[in-house]
């Protein structure tokens, strides 16, 4: 063997054993073989984005003497308007940011970009704004088009037609009224009150009572529970389960089809399911709620409970009817609507 093919594999050695090096080396030394630390205590904070306008807003206001339109975070050709409070007409538009130490209130139709208010928000039916955070409550008017997101340190009431871009997010009640559409919303509760049923019964729900959770698990491929009956158990189902109106089940729900929760029915676990989920009147889950197809909630039905917020995921469209309440997440991949 000449001395050049010698060369030739001994490099194509070096190029195959080099690589290996690192996991060979950790197979002696066993430095890093400890178990990934995941923290299960994690919440994505819903209110992220509002927060993190308040901490570029909060220097601008603070240095600024009086009203006056300055610089806006440095950005080429963009300024922010500062006021001490706005109270302007129908079809008010404004190209700066705006933010007033005070209330703002805009009339029908007006065009504005980002808002930061420490007071109450007020905006007239038809208009479009891009993003919206305020210190106070927000009342938002009918066919109200908001273009990114909406943070309020209150409540929040969005009027019929509205169309609220990617999320909503507030301290208090989120109030929709009808035909409103979304992707996601936070609020304790979030609240459809419109048309014929104006009560909301999840805003007189005190703490969830103790129970204790189920311990066993019922494995099958359809369930039917009986009106008025209690199943102490986990339900795991190849198929379709339906809880019938006035029963419990005290564990939680998992279904490879649908799940139909009867009238006045309560779940106090988590429902999962691949097909769709509905509540129907007056149901009741207190704990997440996961459909890889569309989640129904009817009227007067209630997801979650005011001292433990939960998640409504729906992979596809998400409906809340009237007087229907969900404290926490509501997420729609495919959109939401009232």
């Amino acid at each position: 063997m000449s001395g050049g093919e010698i060369l030739v594999y001994a490099l194509y050695a070096f190029a195959v054993i080099v690589p290996l090096l690192p996991g060979l080396l950790e197979l002696r030394t066993g430095s890093d073989d400890d178990p990934l630390r995941i923290d299960s205590s994690y919440a994505r904070d819903p209110r992220f984005l509002g927060k993190s306008m308040r901490e570029k807003m909060a220097p601008i206001l603070n240095q600024t003497k009086g009203e006056a339109r300055v610089p806006f975070l440095n950005r080429k050709n963009e300024y922010a308007r500062v006021v001490n409070a706005l109270d302007g007409g129908d079809r008010t538009a404004f190209e700066d940011v705006v933010l007033s130490r005070g209330t703002l209130c805009v009339g029908n139709e007006s065009e504005l970009l980002d808002i930061y208010a420490r007071g109450n928000v007020r905006v007239g039916s038809g208009s479009r704004l891009r993003t919206l955070a305020g210190d106070a409550d927000a009342d938002l008017g009918p066919g109200t088009q908001v273009v990114r997101w909406i943070d309020v340190n209150g409540n929040c009431s969005i009027g019929n037609g509205s169309d609220l871009g990617q999320s909503v997010s507030a301290t208090g009640r989120v109030v929709l009224g009808d035909n409103v559409r979304f992707n996601r919303v936070f609020g304790r509760p979030v609240v459809s009150v419109t048309g014929q049923r104006a009560e909301v019964r999840a805003l007189g729900i005190g703490p969830m009572f103790t129970t204790s959770m189920a311990v066993d698990r019922l494995l099958v491929k359809t369930v039917f529970v009986e009106p008025d009956e209690t199943y102490d158990v986990d339900i795991i189902a190849s198929s379709d389960v339906e809880v019938g109106p006035g029963a419990c089940v005290m564990g939680s729900i998992k279904s490879r089809g649908r799940v139909l929760i009867g009238e006045g029915a309560t779940v106090i676990g988590n429902i999962i399911a691949r097909g769709t989920v509905t509540l129907k009147a007056d149901a009741t889950c207190f704990g997440h709620i996961f459909g890889e197809g569309d989640v129904m909630l009817e009227e007067g039905a209630l997801v979650g409970e005011r001292h433990a917020p939960k998640t409504l995921h729906a992979s596809r469209t998400a409906v809340i009817s009237p007087g229907a309440c969900v404290f926490g997440w509501v997420i729609a991949e495919r959109g939401g609507r009232t």
